[in-house]
């Protein structure tokens, strides 16, 4: 009996505090909404300092929240919980594609294009070489243009049965970064560039080919994370 009690104590504990780091995050991410409509975030690390502290936060309560759910009741806590930190990454994602830190491009009447492939890429290399940009310049730009869509990878097939097929999920994603990449023209909020898509398909691909393969799926039902 006293043993039951000292479980159901601990998973009100655990219960009590993922619901308090999850309204932490709503109160970041509200703060973040202001202060980007307000035009008060222009710069890309102050973007990056609120999504890190919302992501922090929302993955914090997503532990309390596994740890306090039993087994049988685990794979539904986390749907929500992954739908939260999915709504985190959107926010994120959004945010470094449309945001304030792409106000240099808003209003110019000459958009750039660049359809050729690796030229971009090539030129980040030469300047990098060169030591015309500094190496945090081009990371941010080669590596985390790999790194960018990625997540997509493990929330949208968690999320989705129909995206764990590979067949449909990689096409889909090839038509959204070529849309997002569209829509940055278009609505002069980026350039349109090829090799921003020859960079973010493939860390979408290698992280779709870690995350969903048959041993890892496997995995992911052993330990309750999703529905056999």
């Amino acid at each position: 009996m006293a043993k039951r009690k000292k479980n159901d104590n601990r998973i009100l504990l655990f219960r009590t505090l993922a619901v308090l780091f999850y309204l932490a995050t709503a109160v970041v991410g509200y703060l973040y909404i202001v202060s980007e409509l307000s035009g008060h975030i222009v710069v890309t690390e102050q973007f990056l300092m609120h999504g890190v502290l919302a992501g922090g936060l929302a993955f914090l309560g997503t532990v309390f929240l596994l740890a306090g759910t039993p087994e049988k009741k685990r794979p539904r806590a986390a749907r929500f919980a992954m739908a939260i930190l999915f709504g985190v990454y959107l926010m994120i994602l959004c945010g470094l594609l449309f945001g304030g830190s792409r106000n240099w491009y808003a209003g110019r009447a000459d958009r750039k294009y660049s359809l050729k492939p690796f030229e971009s890429i090539k030129l980040y290399v030469k300047a990098y070489e060169e030591r015309s940009l500094r190496i945090r310049v081009v990371a941010s730009n080669l590596i985390g243009n790999i790194m960018l869509f990625a997540p997509m990878a493990w929330f949208v097939p968690f999320l989705r049965k129909w995206a764990r097929k590979w067949y449909l999920f990689l096409p889909a994603m090839l038509a959204l970064i070529c849309l997002v990449e569209l829509t940055q023209y278009l609505t002069g909020r980026g350039s349109l560039d090829i090799d921003d898509v020859i960079l973010n398909f493939p860390g979408v691909f290698v992280t779709y080919a870690v995350l969903w393969n048959p041993l890892s799926v496997k995995l992911w039902k052993r330990t309750k994370l999703i529905e056999k």
